[in-house]
């Protein structure tokens, strides 16, 4: 099934999770950044300038309601494994089996490849979930900092908002 994923373009491997923007009103340039990362010491995802984790954006479903996406770890310290978009706890963690909460649209694709992902949140009293998406920010790191600088600024905002107080314009780039 992959190679058929492959061959369709609809696979996306060895990728990194790029944000865009800052509330500063800043912007990073190649190579600097903001970017989706599982370090070793962590338990969930971090932001860092520079550089992040790499995956492989794998379609999952394709329905009425539009397609749906799942990140699968590559090159790092936790490879094999699903990302989980964890929306009541604003934070995102890697699991050992696809879950629902894995799973992403892709929202509002520019032309030049930026996107907003988009996830749904809990399921409440029978009603249809609320969507978020995903924000990554750098508030707490500075101009100077170096390229390995991380924060623990990942969060969810709901869908849909603009730019405004969180990054939420995001990419994947070729790592």
């Amino acid at each position: 099934m992959m190679k058929v994923f492959e061959l369709s373009g609809a696979l996306e491997t060895d990728v990194m999770l790029r944000g865009w923007g800052d509330p500063r009103g800043k912007k990073y340039s190649v190579p600097r950044g903001l970017h989706l990362i599982f370090p070793e010491d962590w338990a969930f995802g971090r932001v860092r300038l520079g550089t992040g984790s790499k995956f492989d954006v794998i379609p999952v479903y394709s329905g009425p309601e539009g397609d749906r996406y799942a990140l699968w770890t590559t090159a790092t310290s936790a490879t094999g494994k699903w990302v989980r978009f964890d929306v009541p706890q604003d934070q995102v963690e890697l699991v050992d089996i696809l879950k629902d909460e894995s799973h992403f649209a892709k929202s509002n694709v520019s032309k030049t490849g930026w996107m907003k992902i988009v996830v749904d949140g809990p399921k409440e009293d029978g009603t249809a979930p609320k969507r978020y998406q995903l924000s990554l920010a750098g508030t707490m790191i500075m101009e100077g900092d170096p390229d390995d600088e991380e924060t623990s600024e990942v969060s969810f905002v709901e869908y849909p908002k603009e730019e405004d107080d969180k990054i939420v314009k995001i990419s994947f780039i070729k790592a």
